[in-house]
């Protein structure tokens, strides 16, 4: 989690770790594994949630950053358990928390709450009212800062639609659309109608700063097993290389590098990919022996090799060493 402090706190979004995780798991599960159109699944919509996300964050970065300070994917506790809020913005004047719904296709709001949404192959799926979803965690904030001693603030709520191209429509014509449910594109000029609306200055700088720090110190993220998640043993996973070039499996060392017996490719570096993979599945921590396996590599000397050629660093003595495994420049493709 990354977090900037200045005249504006930004919390960055969170999700990607289980977008990452997912495309590892699903390179790592045979094609006929039970599990796999699941993870697929699982992936497909988790993309979906980043690209909606980075839309979101269009409008708000026209936000002036000395009023507005911005925490996204804040995941807090009560005495009911967890609630998680998708972008919470803090003014002096106003708190606004924003349910961002990754929807696309034709929406259908019918009179009881219910949304129905239309997809391109034209089925249709239910979803429970978002409005009262935003108000619950409306609730809940606002219960949860009463205990940090924060000034009564009005909190208000959108629920944003992020892709401009879903079409919003009431299910019956004599119905009207929650006026709090808006499309990605109107965000910030509906931010700037609450201005207009909240125009006394209830939080000191100092308050609102403070505030800011106690909600991201607050913030617990969900733990990150993603076997356990989806309940799949780490057995399950295909052991090996991957080539980067054919998607084999069939790598092998040879000379000191990975050669792909199925295209012959050959790669210096093959093995990082294999143990970032590693380090998102099953855990940050690898011995020789796990490492060996894992690449299927039978020497202990070239297994140890390849764990300080991506300078490790190792804790432990000789019997019991392991590695600590870290990668900053892994990342993928939502789009």
């Amino acid at each position: 989690m990354k977090v900037v402090i200045g005249t504006m706190i930004l919390k960055q979004h969170d999700k990607l770790l289980e977008v990452l995780q997912l495309e590892a798991l699903d390179n790592r599960l045979e094609i006929f594994h039970p599990k796999k159109e699941l993870v697929q699944h699982a992936f497909k919509i988790k993309k979906t949630e980043v690209r909606g996300e980075k839309e979101v964050d269009y409008p708000l970065h026209f936000l002036d950053d000395q009023h507005y300070i911005i925490l996204h994917n804040l995941r807090l506790t009560d005495e009911s358990g967890y609630f998680q809020i998708d972008t919470l913005i803090l003014t002096k004047n106003f708190i606004l928390i924003l349910e961002v719904k990754n929807w696309y296709g034709t929406l259908l709001f019918s009179e009881d709450g219910q949304v129905i949404r239309i997809g391109d192959d034209q089925k249709e799926e239910g979803f429970p009212d978002p409005v009262v979803q935003a108000r619950i965690q409306q609730y809940r904030l606002q219960k949860w800062l009463r205990k940090c001693d924060i000034p009564i603030v009005p909190i208000d709520f959108f629920v944003v639609i992020s892709f401009p191209s879903t079409i919003i429509k009431p299910l019956n014509p004599n119905n009207k659309i929650p006026k709090e449910v808006i499309h990605n594109n109107h965000l910030f000029f509906r931010i700037q109608d609450l201005d207009q609306i909240y125009t006394q200055s209830i939080l000191k700088k100092t308050v609102l700063m403070n505030l800011a720090k106690n909600l991201i110190d607050s913030h617990t993220p969900p733990k990150a097993d993603i076997l356990k998640k989806y309940s799949i043993s780490k057995s399950d996973l295909i052991k090996g290389v991957i080539c980067p070039k054919c998607s084999s499996t069939r790598m092998v060392r040879e000379k000191r590098k990975w050669l792909c017996k199925t295209c012959n490719y050959t790669s210096v570096t093959a093995h990082a990919g294999a143990l970032n993979e590693y380090k998102l599945l099953v855990g940050d921590m690898i011995s020789n022996r796990e490492t060996r396996e894992f690449l299927q590599v039978n020497s202990p000397d070239v297994a140890r090799r390849l764990l300080k050629m991506e300078k490790f660093q190792s804790v432990g003595n000789t019997k019991g060493k392991l590695y600590k495994l870290h990668f900053s420049n892994y990342q993928v493709n939502a789009e």
